[in-house]
């Protein structure tokens, strides 16, 4: 065998290894988004990597390499279906590229995904599985401890933190000892990533063929990801990883109907008995989100005998992220209603891929203002299947299950065949993990590091089921000769033309790195400007906001929040007496934001953004006022159920004199969202100005009897207008 083509290949598999191993511990600070866009960028750049030397092997060998496997035409459909809902978007960008913070999802991490599926099938071989394996499951290891650190109060993140650098947890806002995230940013991600490997991880423990070191790490990885499972305290999670256990045993029925022999799958029972017991008692003593802690029942029981009943919420069974808000399953209800709405209007291929952000608030329902997060911006719909066929449509949807029914279809085969009991256990607990995500993104969404693993397992079921040292299974279990169908020989290729080949492909990838680093250094420059600007240092941060906006000229988000902060500027510029200066800026705030509206005018942000940037700039000069409301009716537009829009405008038709018109707008507001208390407020001092006494009395009450009962200022503005 050729010297090169064991080089070329070999790097191939260790690239891999390094994906494997980096894509679920990267992250980094310094970012505007610090764990999903990180993960993405490092997938954009391993998909270079390991398809530059993918396409290096074929010039050195001379040779088409690539695969036929039985998931081609579902993962072709599948692409073809992204693609036209991108070239038909309603924003193209955003489709290509992913929502600016989620990332993943959009047609170019699609297209690397299944890039990486292919350069895995036709490089990878079964002899190169175990240490791939054990490059996942470190990786698995080393998340794992991270977490279970940090519900212990101690965060590895806030070693790098930027002026704390200690060994706790508190450069985090959010409750981390309670629902921790370790490396992904948010419990039910990490959850997510968990039940995918926990199936796997816990059949190559129990299996005869591996040694006993190979048996206790994997053992140790089914324990602490089990562990730390358990502190994400995700219900998501907890269900999806009770259905791929389910999902694991009927294959374990299955396969005993098919062998007739429990002695044929080839178990070692202690390693059985030790992680079960191992899992029941981390379940006994911390409790999961599906069932009480030993310490918790005791403590019911307790207070059983006592007669006494307990009405403290222990916070080690409570989502910290829905104490005194609406309950998220209602959330979801209402998004999801949003979502099919979204599908009514674009039925075949969607509004385009990742554009839910923009299409969810035409047909946001109004029920949605009923609810705490009524104000948040919804990128997903927080249901895979709905984001889907709003974003895609029914083409998208029924190709992505296409893929997933034909991956069962295989599965099923796999285990009613005469393979090794090995392989069908390996085949099960990949598809135990896959449908356990399955079920998880059913209540949210998936991620970028669960998308890699999805796309990898596949392949690694593939190679196991389907490679021989010959051959390599085409479409259904037809063999095919790979030498003939798979590899074919490129014999006009001579020695000049390898290296013409080459060239190219070196200038190629050195060009997409660049547009990588460019894209990646954007936003930190990005993120570096709004915090130099928010602590004062305004000069500096201008400059790195102009810096990312060189990097990525076409990044609508950059504008946007340069237009914002140069109105502000442009203020405290004319408070000092700088009009000159002021006016330049003022100018270039309006042009940034034609720019920034220019590039994008689908999302609601920006129009926000624009009518308060002209509100701001009215300090100067009221004529702006008219720009604000004009801004704020092509929102509504976009936005017809936004009580915000019409309070807002109501404000500035109130400022200029026009109450008839503002008290439209504060009623429409209270229509869309009865309980807004700002709309009730300035509701109750517009007719304490005009002398409607006990009409500001009775929006004042409709505060205290519905809205916020102790609110002691609305008690003494009450006493004070009934004294009048």
């Amino acid at each position: 065998m050729n010297q090169k083509k064991i080089q070329s290949r070999n790097i191939i598999v260790s690239l891999f290894n390094f994906l494997l191993l980096a894509v679920p511990l990267y992250f980094r600070v310094i970012n505007e988004e610090l764990f999903e866009f990180n993960k993405m960028i490092l997938v954009y750049l391993m998909t270079t990597l390991i398809v530059s030397g993918w396409l290096l092997r074929m010039i050195q060998e001379k040779r088409i390499i690539i695969k036929k496997t039985p998931l081609d035409i579902p993962l072709i459909l599948f692409i073809v279906s992204q693609l036209i809902s991108t070239i038909f978007s309603i924003h193209p960008r955003t489709s290509l590229l992913g929502y600016y913070s989620r990332f993943n999802g959009g047609l170019l991490s699609m297209i690397c995904y299944i890039l990486l599926y292919y350069a895995f099938i036709s490089n990878v071989k079964k002899k190169d599985l175990p240490g791939l394996l054990v490059s996942t499951f470190t990786s698995g290891i080393l998340v794992s401890i991270y977490g279970i650190l940090e519900h212990f109060g101690h965060s590895i993140s806030c070693l790098f933190a930027p002026g704390l650098k200690d060994f706790s947890a508190s450069c985090w806002k959010q409750d981390v000892k309670t629902r921790v995230f370790a490396t992904f940013g948010q419990p039910n991600w990490l959850a997510a990533y968990v039940i995918t490997l926990l199936p796997l991880s816990g059949i190559l423990a129990i299996q005869n063929k591996y040694k006993l070191m190979q048996k206790l790490f994997f053992s140790l990885s089914t324990i602490l990801l089990f562990a730390v499972l358990i502190f994400t305290r995700s219900r998501s999670g907890m269900i999806g990883l009770v259905i791929g256990l389910i999902t694991l045993f009927v294959g374990f029925i299955l396969i005993y109907i098919k062998n007739k022999k429990i002695s044929n799958f080839n178990i070692d029972f202690k390693f059985v008995v030790i992680i079960l017991s191992s899992l029941i008692l981390l379940s006994g003593i911390f409790g999961t989100v599906l069932s009480p802690s030993i310490n918790d029942l005791l403590i019911k029981n307790d207070d059983k005998s006592n007669n006494t009943e307990s009405t403290e919420i222990s916070p080690e069974l409570t989502n910290r992220l829905e104490i005194g808000g609406t309950d998220s399953g209602e959330i979801r209800k209402i998004v999801w209603e949003g979502g099919l709405n979204i599908w009514k209007r674009y039925p075949i291929i969607g509004s385009g891929v990742e554009t839910f952000a923009y299409s969810y608030y035409l047909d946001r329902p109004r029920e949605h203002n009923d609810v705490s997060e009524w104000d948040f911006l919804y990128n997903k719909a927080h249901n895979e299947l709905i984001n889907l066929l709003a974003n895609s449509g029914f083409f998208g949807l029924a190709t992505y299950l296409l893929i997933l029914i034909i991956f069962g279809i295989l599965v099923l085969k796999t285990i009613l065949s005469n393979k090794d009991s090995s392989i069908k256990l390996v085949s099960i607990a990949i598809l135990a993990g896959i449908t356990g995500l399955f079920v998880s993104n059913f209540f949210g969404f998936s991620t970028v590091t669960v998308n890699v693993l999805t796309y990898i397992f596949f392949g690694i079921f593939v190679i196991i089921n389907y490679q021989s040292p010959k051959n390599l299974s085409s479409i259904a279990t037809k063999k095919i000769n790979s030498k003939k169908t798979n590899n074919t020989k490129i014999n006009a290729i001579n020695g000049t033309d390898q290296y013409v080949l080459l060239s190219i492909l070196g200038i190629a990838l050195m060009i997409i790195i660049i547009k990588i680093y460019n894209y990646w250094d954007a936003d930190k420059l990005y993120s570096q400007g709004k915090t130099y600007f928010l602590s004062g240092e305004f000069n500096l941060g201008i400059e790195k906001q102009i810096e990312a906006i060189k990097k990525s000229p076409r990044e609508a988000l950059y504008y946007d929040t340069l237009s914002d902060n140069y109105a502000t500027l442009a203020i405290e510029l004319a408070k000092i007496d700088q009009a000159t200066s002021s006016a330049a800026l003022v100018n270039e705030a309006i042009r940034l934001s034609d720019e920034a509206m220019k590039l994008n005018n689908r999302h609601l942000n920006f129009y926000k953004t624009r009518s308060r940037m002209f509100v701001t700039l009215a300090q100067l000069d009221e004529k702006f006022l008219v720009d604000a409301q004009n801004t704020l009716e092509q929102a509504i537009k976009l936005s017809p159920t936004d009580p915000k829009l019409y309070y807002t405008q109501a404000v500035i038709n109130l400022s200029t004199g026009n109450q008839e018109e503002g008290q439209k707008l504060l009623e429409k507001a209270l229509q869309l969202k009865p309980n807004y208390e700002r709309a009730r407020w300035r509701l109750a001092t517009m007719y304490e100005e005009n002398g409607e006494t006990q009409k500001a009395i009775n929006e004042l009450e409709y505060i205290l009897e519905n809205i916020t009962p102790n609110n002691t200022e609305a008690q003494n503005k009450i006493l004070e207008l009934e004294m009048l």
